[in-house]
């Protein structure tokens, strides 16, 4: 629907209507008294920020608001605000395909229009969104490049976003002392400059990860420490998050009594924050409560109403706690066969179910069904004739014991010989594949033996005796310059050209064998290539390295560097390109080389069917390291290529994002 100005500016007014914080307040009245459009922009945008504590919906309305009046004073930055209080709403929402697209249009503005703290909002979101859904890999590589900008401008402030965000990473990773150091560091800068709206998730963060080390007392510190800071600043959804996860830790310490109050105060406060989808946790988290309680009718009243959400909004998470809580009441109800309905919906959801824990709980209902369901059926046998339908019952049993039990061992029978032919195929590809690897790495060592030999040779052969050369007409310029200039001339000429031909020799020989690689690592070698490979064209490059040894493994270097040398000849000769990005970072025991250029695109299927030999080389390089390589397309155009290398011993690196 078109949104006339009355109704942006009902939207504008009701927004101040729920902001009723101190700092609502200030930026409601500092925005009336304003004349000049920017500042009204910055003032607006930060109002906005307030109202999507409370409203998601409205903060829509919001941004578009703030995008008119962006447009109305000609501000690409205002465009870019409004572009980034959208896409948070977006991402809050779930939507995560129109999150990152809305990310990307408020980072190209920023590169567009230079300004470093809207390029390093839009990497920080970006990074929070891929986190929400579970790309680690993408997640920490736009956080780094936002962390990275922070700390070059000097933003202290935002430095702890970064922080607080790669914390939430790592604490995704399961990698708890890493995560934590991260957010203690966030958390100590946004105690010294005051910023208690962002200390409130610093807070929930580290009391998520303490929680997954199980080191329950310190989560509670934490947790009630960011209760008491969100109800100060009226901040009712934070506080309904955090009460939700005091709930669950109460629980698993045995203070079932206790954490019931806390769930039911947080869901009265998620409710009036109007976040729907945040119920789904503290619902069955007082669930498990009223079922460890024996209180089974609350805890499936409990359940079945956060289920009714997750359904409604397509949640998966928390969805296989749910079917376990649910299961579980109907087992403490004493209706083995609904609870065994959704026992078995857990069961195919979540494969740890496969324990010999779970595996006996679904044991035991099933047989605990099955007798229902007999003794039902010999009743209603006894109320028509007792005595001949009870023998008729024990013959026909005894026959559909036997005909099953055969049948089981049968199938039992085919299941373990389809299992040693599975075992028996998969070692034979395995030898197989350790074969061609074997091929491989012995053509690519032959190659890199013949390429040490030519170039040893190109350096201490032909450019020594070419120097010698180039010597020798020096010479003889200088003996015959007063006798016959034109001639002494010419022969500086050639002296001159064959000092042209030495350097080429040199640079050919290093392009085989670079000695920087050897000397100094991979990272300041990749970054030489590409200098010396660009300078005389019009390319533009970055390069960024983060997080990689000094030192690795030979063929590792080797690997990694003739495969960057393929990528940047194919974006030169084919990209039609006007930058080039080029990052190498560690990230989950993986060395991964990132190339990504603003050029016309490039199809990697056609190119692989078509037996390009650069793409075959790439791969035959990377399948012997034991790596994989990805393409996908750039936006708004480009290549983006990803090189992904595991390492024998990776240095290791240790939750919610960060609004």
């Amino acid at each position: 629907m078109k949104k006339t100005p009355l109704t942006l500016f009902l939207a504008f007014c009701w927004g101040l209507c729920i902001g009723q914080s101190p700092l609502a307040d200030s930026l409601r009245r500092e925005y009336h008294k304003s004349k000049d459009p920017l500042q009204q922009i910055e003032l607006y945008y930060a109002l906005a920020g307030e109202v999507q504590m409370q409203d998601l919906d409205l903060s829509l309305a919001f941004a578009d608001t703030l995008e008119k009046m962006a447009k109305a004073a000609k501000s690409q930055l205002g465009v870019a605000k409004a572009l980034h209080i959208r896409g948070k709403a977006y991402q809050d929402k779930g939507n995560k395909a129109a999150a990152i697209s809305t990310f990307l249009q408020q980072l190209e503005i920023g590169k567009k229009i230079k300004d470093q703290g809207t390029q390093a909002d839009a990497y920080n979101a970006l990074g929070g969104t891929y986190q929400d859904f579970f790309q680690n890999d993408s997640a920490q590589y736009y956080l780094l490049l936002g962390a990275k900008l922070r700390e070059k401008m000097g933003d202290l402030e935002n430095a702890a976003s970064a922080y607080s965000n790669l914390g939430n990473v790592y604490s995704d990773a399961e990698l708890h002392d890493k995560a934590i150091e991260y957010l203690e560091k966030a958390l100590e800068i946004r105690l010294k400059t005051g910023d208690e709206r962002r200390t409130i998730f610093t807070y929930n963060n580290l009391a998520v990860a303490h929680g997954a080390k199980k080191d329950y007392d310190q989560s509670l510190d934490y947790s009630y420490k960011g209760i008491a800071m969100a109800i100060k600043n009226d901040n009712k959804f934070v506080a309904g998050v955090m009460l939700g996860g005091v709930c669950h830790l109460l629980h698993e310490t045995g203070k079932d009594l206790e954490a019931i109050p806390k769930c039911e105060q947080s869901i009265q406060y998620l409710q009036e924050a109007k976040r729907e989808t945040n119920l789904v946790f503290p619902y069955v988290n007082l669930a498990a409560v009223y079922n460890s309680l024996g209180q089974a009718s609350k805890g499936l009243e409990n359940a079945l109403t956060g289920y009714a959400i997750m359904q409604k909004h397509q949640l998966m998470d928390p969805l296989a706690v749910y079917y376990e809580e649910i299961a579980h009441s109907y087992e403490l109800l004493g209706q083995p066969q609904k609870a065994l309905i959704w026992y078995k919906k857990f069961q195919a959801l979540d494969d740890s179910l496969f324990t010999v824990e779970n595996t006996q709980v679904l044991a035991d209902m099933e047989t605990k069904y099955q007798t229902q369901k007999k003794e039902t059926e010999i009743a209603q046998q006894q109320l028509q004739l007792e005595k001949q339908e009870s023998q008729l019952f024990q013959q026909q049993t005894w026959i559909l014991g036997l005909g099953f039990g055969f049948l089981a061992f049968v199938l039992l029978g085919w299941l373990f010989w389809n299992r040693f032919r599975l075992r028996k195929k998969a070692e034979l590809d395995a030898a197989i594949i350790q074969e061609q690897k074997l091929g491989l790495n012995a053509v690519i060592e032959a190659q890199e033996s013949e390429r040490k030999r030519i170039a040893k040779d190109l350096h201490d052969g032909i450019a020594q005796e070419m120097v010698a050369l180039k010597l020798g007409f020096s010479a003889l310029q200088h003996k015959i310059a007063s006798v016959a200039p034109l001639e002494a001339q010419q022969v500086g000429q050639l002296a001159a050209q064959l000092d042209d031909s030495c350097t080429e020799v040199r640079n050919i020989s290093h392009t085989m064998l670079p000695p920087m690689l050897e000397q100094h690592g991979l990272a300041p070698s990749l970054e030489m290539l590409l200098r010396n490979t660009l300078q005389g064209t019009a390319l533009q490059y970055e390069f960024e390295s983060s997080l990689v040894p000094d030192q690795l493994d030979e063929k590792v270097e080797i690997g990694v560097y003739r495969v960057a040398q393929e990528l940047l000849n194919n974006v030169i000769k084919h990209a039609q390109a006007g930058k080039v990005m080029v990052i190498l970072y560690l990230a989950g025991g993986s060395l991964i080389l990132r190339m990504e250029d603003d050029g016309r695109g490039f199809d990697f299927e056609q190119a692989r069917s078509k037996g390009s030999m650069g793409i075959l080389n790439i791969l035959s390089r990377v399948n012997t390291l034991g790596g994989v390589f990805q393409t996908e397309s750039a936006y708004p155009k480009g290549t983006i290529s990803v090189i992904r290398i595991p390492l024998t011993n990776p240095e290791t690196n240790q939750h919610g994002t960060e609004h």
